[in-house]
């Protein structure tokens, strides 16, 4: 139902238009009669009509100036101008201030129906380009992380020209200012999740993301986002300072090995922003693609040796079960990537740890050999002389 508005200061206008715009048209309804110019902007604010008929001599406040007003308050109201004045002057003004039409008294029948039907039929249009606009702003606002999502994969991969991403940039409301850096994250998967399918290894990675927002909340503006080999990538402002590190840090520290066997994190600043964002998502990218492409699984022993190494009986078997393979494949692993043995790559760790336990003067030789995994004094300083060259004594003479 259209709303529908007559000002005049003709009483008997007034009734005629009502009358015969009611039996015209069953889909419109006079809501509202003025009979002069400040009454009617009033009734305007209050009724919000969408077709309003004025004459353009008024009492107060002129038709004209009238609609002045009316446009500052209602922008897709229809306004049309029943004048009993055919002058020049006044149709150049109305045509001036977008009036639908301009008709004169008395208003034929005919003449009516006409402008009414016109009218509705550009209201109708309206509100259909309005609720598909307010669709569009919804449909937008709604996938707007999945739209920037996919410009920072384009961004990264080079897909864009530096005019296209100046303008996305900009209607993604993305400020890249201050200064940028930019890690990499590199999930190892699990053994048994790897086989385990798709839908695991999907939790998995989500899982991961999760921690990484969690950990650089703190930074403003940040993006995170997966690319296209399912790394996590982490674009932010760079503060200066040990904050970047501290975050970066914080997000191996919380990801539980439930979740993943390991993390590889690159990181670095990005140099001349924006245009250098694909340069440093190349050069991270190919970082964790040699880390994780045939180290993956050294690093996840070296990661748990270095965590159990205190532990006097921990053995090639013990780490192999907590990675899920076989000790014989991570013994011959071991060996093509740090040139040790299992035993030989233990004892090195264990002897570098008690080097630097030994540089407190205070700290007895067997308490430095049972800090670093040996039950024997004995086996301990043979093994650090079988390292080091020299005993654990000489060692400590030397360097003092």
């Amino acid at each position: 139902m259209w709303k529908v508005m007559i000002a005049d200061d003709e009483p008997k206008i007034r009734r005629g238009l009502r009358t015969t715009i009611e039996r015209l048209r069953p889909d419109m309804k006079v809501v509202a009669e003025a009979e002069d110019g400040e009454m009617a902007l009033a009734l305007v604010q209050k009724e919000t009509p969408d077709i309003l008929m004025i004459d353009i001599r008024m009492p107060f406040l002129n038709g004209l100036e009238l609609i002045e007003k009316i446009n500052g308050v209602l922008s897709d109201c229809i306004i049309i101008v029943v004048s009993g004045h055919d002058e020049f002057e006044y149709a150049r003004r109305a045509l001036q201030l977008k009036v639908f039409e301009y008709v004169l008294k008395p208003v034929p029948q005919e003449v009516l129906t006409s402008v009414l039907a016109r009218a509705a039929e550009t209201l109708a249009a309206t509100r259909r380009q309005t609720q598909y606009v307010a669709w569009a702003r919804d449909q937008l606002e709604r996938n707007m992380p999945l739209l920037r999502e996919q410009f920072l994969r384009d961004w990264v991969r080079a897909r864009l020209s530096p005019l296209e991403i100046s303008e996305q940039l900009q209607f993604l409301g993305m400020d890249t200012t201050g200064g940028l850096a930019m890690a990499v994250i590199h999930v190892v998967e699990r053994m048994a999740a790897a086989q385990s399918g798709e839908r695991e290894r999907r939790l998995a990675l989500y899982a991961v993301r999760s921690v990484v927002e969690e950990s650089f909340a703190d930074f403003s503006p940040r993006w995170i986002f997966m690319d296209d080999h399912d790394d996590i990538v982490v674009l932010a402002r760079s503060r200066g300072g040990p904050a970047w590190a501290e975050a970066a840090a914080r997000i191996d520290a919380r990801v539980v090995p439930s979740i993943c066997q390991a993390l590889i994190v690159a990181q670095a600043v990005v140099e001349d922003a924006p245009h250098g964002v694909t340069e440093a998502h190349e050069a991270l990218s190919g970082e964790v693609s040699a880390r994780s492409g045939h180290q993956s699984l050294v690093l996840l022993a070296q990661k748990y040796i270095d965590a159990h190494y205190r532990t006097p009986s921990l053995a090639l078997e013990e780490v192999a079960a907590s990675m899920q393979i076989s000790p014989g494949y991570l013994s011959r692993l071991l060996k093509r990537e740090t040139g040790f043995s299992f035993v030989d790559y233990l004892t090195r760790v264990r002897i570098t740890k008690a080097m630097q336990i030994m540089n407190d003067p205070a700290v007895k030789v067997y308490e430095v050999a049972e800090a670093v995994g040996y039950q024997s004094q004995h086996y301990f300083s043979r093994a650090f002389k079988r390292v080091f060259g020299r005993s654990p004594v000489e060692y400590r003479k030397g360097s003092t």
